[in-house]
Protein backbone atom coordinates (compact mmCIF):
# COMPACT_ATOMS: atom_id res chain seq x y z
CA UNK A 1 0.00 0.00 0.00
CA UNK A 2 1.56 3.29 -0.67
CA UNK A 3 2.59 5.74 1.61
CA UNK A 4 -0.38 8.12 0.81
CA UNK A 5 -3.02 6.20 0.71
CA UNK A 6 -1.55 4.89 4.42
CA UNK A 7 -1.93 8.23 5.48
CA UNK A 8 -4.76 9.04 4.29
CA UNK A 9 -6.50 5.97 6.16
CA UNK A 10 -4.88 7.05 9.27
CA UNK A 11 -6.23 10.95 8.71
CA UNK A 12 -10.17 9.61 8.21
CA UNK A 13 -9.98 7.14 11.07
CA UNK A 14 -9.17 9.70 13.44
CA UNK A 15 -11.51 11.93 11.88
CA UNK A 16 -14.15 9.63 12.88
CA UNK A 17 -12.64 9.22 16.47
CA UNK A 18 -13.16 12.85 16.83
CA UNK A 19 -16.76 12.94 15.45
CA UNK A 20 -17.65 9.43 17.38
CA UNK A 21 -16.62 11.52 20.84
CA UNK A 22 -17.62 15.01 19.45
CA UNK A 23 -20.78 13.65 19.33
CA UNK A 24 -21.22 12.08 22.58
CA UNK A 25 -19.30 14.44 24.91
CA UNK A 26 -19.97 17.92 22.60
CA UNK A 27 -16.39 18.95 22.88
CA UNK A 28 -15.39 19.36 19.14
CA UNK A 29 -12.22 21.24 19.39
CA UNK A 30 -10.91 18.84 21.91
CA UNK A 31 -12.50 15.89 20.00
CA UNK A 32 -10.90 16.42 17.23
CA UNK A 33 -7.69 17.02 18.23
CA UNK A 34 -7.04 14.12 20.25
CA UNK A 35 -8.12 12.64 17.74
CA UNK A 36 -5.39 13.35 14.79
CA UNK A 37 -3.28 13.03 18.17
CA UNK A 38 -4.23 9.74 18.84
CA UNK A 39 -4.99 8.72 15.51
CA UNK A 40 -2.25 10.66 13.24
CA UNK A 41 0.70 11.88 15.20
CA UNK A 42 1.43 8.74 17.11
CA UNK A 43 3.51 7.99 14.14
CA UNK A 44 6.36 10.43 15.55
CA UNK A 45 7.39 7.40 17.29
CA UNK A 46 8.92 6.52 13.83
CA UNK A 47 11.61 9.53 14.26
CA UNK A 48 12.78 7.97 17.46
CA UNK A 49 13.12 4.72 15.76
CA UNK A 50 14.94 6.27 12.96
CA UNK A 51 16.91 8.58 15.36
CA UNK A 52 18.26 6.15 17.61
CA UNK A 53 19.79 4.22 14.67
CA UNK A 54 20.91 6.69 12.60
CA UNK A 55 21.82 9.60 14.76
CA UNK A 56 20.78 13.08 13.78
CA UNK A 57 21.84 12.34 9.88
CA UNK A 58 18.42 12.61 8.39
CA UNK A 59 17.78 10.68 5.22
CA UNK A 60 14.18 11.02 3.82
CA UNK A 61 14.76 8.09 1.10
CA UNK A 62 15.81 6.03 4.56
CA UNK A 63 13.11 7.26 6.88
CA UNK A 64 10.11 6.63 4.04
CA UNK A 65 11.57 3.08 3.14
CA UNK A 66 11.76 2.75 6.95
CA UNK A 67 15.67 1.65 6.99
CA UNK A 68 16.26 2.40 10.22
CA UNK A 69 13.68 -0.96 10.56
CA UNK A 70 15.92 -3.06 8.61
CA UNK A 71 19.39 -1.28 10.41
CA UNK A 72 18.42 -1.65 13.83
CA UNK A 73 16.42 -4.74 13.38
CA UNK A 74 14.29 -3.74 16.18
CA UNK A 75 10.68 -2.32 16.31
CA UNK A 76 10.58 0.06 19.39
CA UNK A 77 7.51 2.20 17.52
CA UNK A 78 7.24 3.63 21.83
CA UNK A 79 3.65 4.98 21.34
CA UNK A 80 1.81 2.32 19.33
CA UNK A 81 0.73 -0.05 22.38
CA UNK A 82 -2.23 -1.63 23.06
CA UNK A 83 -1.84 -0.45 27.00
CA UNK A 84 -2.34 3.05 26.63
CA UNK A 85 -5.40 2.20 25.10
CA UNK A 86 -6.51 0.80 27.77
CA UNK A 87 -5.32 2.94 30.38
CA UNK A 88 -6.72 5.98 28.50
CA UNK A 89 -10.14 4.40 28.52
CA UNK A 90 -9.56 3.81 32.37
CA UNK A 91 -8.55 7.34 32.87
CA UNK A 92 -11.51 8.74 30.67
CA UNK A 93 -14.22 7.24 32.45
CA UNK A 94 -12.94 8.31 35.76
CA UNK A 95 -12.07 12.30 34.51
CA UNK A 96 -15.50 14.53 35.18
CA UNK A 97 -14.57 17.21 33.02
CA UNK A 98 -16.40 17.09 30.05
CA UNK A 99 -13.56 18.86 28.01
CA UNK A 100 -10.60 16.82 29.09
CA UNK A 101 -12.98 13.50 29.00
CA UNK A 102 -13.88 14.22 25.61
CA UNK A 103 -9.92 14.80 24.94
CA UNK A 104 -8.92 11.28 26.46
CA UNK A 105 -11.75 9.41 25.54
CA UNK A 106 -10.92 10.79 21.34
CA UNK A 107 -6.88 10.12 22.21
CA UNK A 108 -7.75 6.57 23.28
CA UNK A 109 -9.92 5.73 20.38
CA UNK A 110 -7.63 7.37 17.81
CA UNK A 111 -4.92 5.44 18.74
CA UNK A 112 -7.19 2.28 18.92
CA UNK A 113 -8.44 3.13 15.39
CA UNK A 114 -4.60 3.45 14.48
CA UNK A 115 -3.07 0.49 15.38
CA UNK A 116 -6.44 -1.53 14.31
CA UNK A 117 -5.34 -0.39 11.28
CA UNK A 118 -1.65 -0.87 11.31
CA UNK A 119 -2.79 -4.46 12.08
CA UNK A 120 -4.29 -4.90 8.69
CA UNK A 121 -2.23 -3.08 6.53
CA UNK A 122 1.14 -3.85 8.13
CA UNK A 123 -0.16 -7.67 8.45
CA UNK A 124 1.20 -7.39 12.16
CA UNK A 125 0.37 -9.70 14.65
CA UNK A 126 -2.16 -8.02 17.32
CA UNK A 127 0.17 -8.75 20.20
CA UNK A 128 3.31 -7.13 18.69
CA UNK A 129 1.41 -4.15 19.28
CA UNK A 130 1.82 -4.45 22.78
CA UNK A 131 4.93 -2.54 24.38
CA UNK A 132 5.00 -5.63 26.99
CA UNK A 133 4.90 -7.44 24.06
CA UNK A 134 8.09 -6.00 22.54
CA UNK A 135 9.81 -5.26 25.65
CA UNK A 136 9.54 -9.25 26.30
CA UNK A 137 11.85 -9.68 22.96
CA UNK A 138 13.89 -6.84 23.26
CA UNK A 139 12.05 -5.54 20.50
CA UNK A 140 14.21 -7.76 17.65
CA UNK A 141 12.37 -7.98 14.66
CA UNK A 142 12.02 -11.89 14.44
CA UNK A 143 9.31 -12.40 16.87
CA UNK A 144 7.03 -9.79 16.29
CA UNK A 145 6.18 -10.74 12.61
CA UNK A 146 5.63 -13.29 10.68
CA UNK A 147 7.85 -15.56 9.26
CA UNK A 148 7.27 -14.80 5.83
CA UNK A 149 7.78 -11.15 6.66
CA UNK A 150 10.85 -12.16 8.37
CA UNK A 151 12.32 -14.33 5.14
CA UNK A 152 11.89 -10.57 3.44
CA UNK A 153 12.95 -8.54 5.83
CA UNK A 154 16.23 -10.47 5.61
CA UNK A 155 16.05 -9.98 1.77
CA UNK A 156 15.91 -6.58 1.90
CA UNK A 157 18.03 -6.09 5.12
CA UNK A 158 21.13 -7.98 3.00
CA UNK A 159 20.26 -5.81 -0.40
CA UNK A 160 20.88 -2.92 2.05
CA UNK A 161 23.82 -3.52 3.25
CA UNK A 162 23.04 -3.41 6.58
CA UNK A 163 24.11 -7.39 7.41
Amino acid sequence: MSLKLHLALHVLSALLAGFIVWRVWKKPIASFAAGILGGVLVDLDHFIDYFLTFGFHFNLAYFNRGDQFLKSDRLLILFHAWEYVIILIAVGLIIRNRLWKSFVLALALGLFFHLCLDVMIDHMPVKSYSIAYRLEHNFKIEPLIYPEHYAEHLKRRLEAGFN
